[in-house]
């Protein structure tokens, strides 16, 4: 079985590789380690996920077979999207880089069904599920379990290939790909080590970051409020997108001072890890078509004449980018420990952008509703 077992996950790593353009692909199985869910637990009983309800839907994430029934493994796989951004302009707002281009929940997820098709070919009669931060997933934890990387202080994902600069998603299979006594298989760099379990194992949580605080230190709102707890009532990837409220004048004074207009990178660029990973991504599908870019000038979304960008290309750049459905973030910045991205869709962007620029880059006593 384990000789069946490696061949098929290879053949799994080859074709998620190299048809679907995937950079990391990783196994495990459907057990979620029980601190992880510890960490979720107190993080709701805290209030640190607000409104995001969704979160409190412990069960399914706690036990996987109530999402697919008779699930055995969990594929993990991984998606560069770092690229460089320019100069900020005059009178301008940052956008976050995974809201470049294309929604990558539609990008990835057309390549995920390819994935399960052909995962249908090893077993016609197996069953499978497929998610990109969308699903009651901690994908961050399986992903760690899947030894795709490690989860940081600021609880993201950070990856010895690509640093924490990766989009995350999972398929949950009843394929049987795990010898019975693995917990998890990483295929990164097993030409090159003798161990394929994965990345080097560090005793401590957040081991990875060794007595770094630079994640926590760079926060401009405080929202990392402990190793691996962000509190998203603080967090500006949370309040520039999934937030629907008000963003409280203190907050808003703080997040204008960064320039951030949708979405929030800080804590990434500041880590010692990404900066020595910093790879531009080959997925040129993510940034054709352009639609938020890199910054949006503020001028147009104050005044009230902001028009959005397309939301589809009128050429598709590729057959897969005409088929592949845009997507949300749950790894960009993410807000919570349990794997997803606080969502938010480029194609969303004009109809969040302008209530929330105004509350934040407006002077305060202009600020509607403060």
């Amino acid at each position: 079985m384990s000789t069946a077992a490696s061949l098929l996950r290879r053949s799994i790593e080859n074709y998620a590789k190299s048809e679907l353009n995937f950079d990391l692909v990783g196994f495990t199985k459907p057990h979620i380690e029980p601190q992880h869910l510890e960490a979720l637990r107190t993080w709701i009983d805290s209030g640190h996920h607000a409104d995001m309800s969704y979160m409190e839907e412990f069960e399914k994430r706690a036990d996987l077979t109530k999402v697919l029934p008779g699930v055995k493994t969990v594929i993990v796989l991984a998606f560069n999207y770092y690229y460089d951004q320019p100069q900020l302009q005059a009178n301008s707002g940052r956008v976050a880089r995974y809201a470049y281009g294309r929604d990558y929940h539609k990008i990835i997820g057309s390549k995920l069904k390819k994935l399960t098709k052909f995962l249908s070919t090893i077993d016609p009669s197996a069953s499978h599920k497929p998610y990109v931060d969308t699903g009651p997933l901690l994908e961050r934890a399986l992903a760690q379990q899947a030894g795709l990387g490690h989860i940081a202080k600021n609880t993201l994902l950070i990856t010895r290939e690509h640093g924490s600069w990766v989009l995350l998603s999972e398929i949950l299979t009843t394929l049987d790909l795990l010898p019975a006594d693995a917990t998890n298989l990483s295929l990164q760099g097993q030409t090159k080590r003798s161990n394929p379990a994965g990345p080097k194992k560090f005793p401590k949580p957040f081991g990875i970051c060794g007595q770094c605080t630079k994640c926590i230190d760079a926060c401009p709102t405080g929202a990392i409020i402990a190793p691996g707890v962000v509190d998203a009532r603080r967090c500006i990837s949370y309040l520039t997108i999934e937030n629907k409220g008000d963003i409280p004048p203190e907050l808003a004074d703080k997040i204008a001072s960064t320039k951030r207009l949708f979405g929030c990178d800080i804590c990434q660029e500041v880590c010692p890890h990404n900066l020595a990973k910093q790879n531009p991504h080959t997925h040129p599908e993510l940034t054709t078509p352009a639609l938020a870019t890199d910054q949006l000038s503020l001028g147009p979304i104050l005044d009230g004449t902001f028009s959005p960008p397309p939301s589809k290309p009128s050429s598709p750049p590729s057959a897969e980018a005409s088929t592949a459905r845009p997507a949300t973030p749950q790894n960009s910045t993410r807000c919570n420990p349990s794997g997803h991205k606080t969502s938010g869709r480029p194609e969303k962007l004009p109809s969040l952008t302008p209530t929330h620029a105004r509350q934040i880059h407006r002077p305060p006593k202009e600020r509607p509703g403060f």
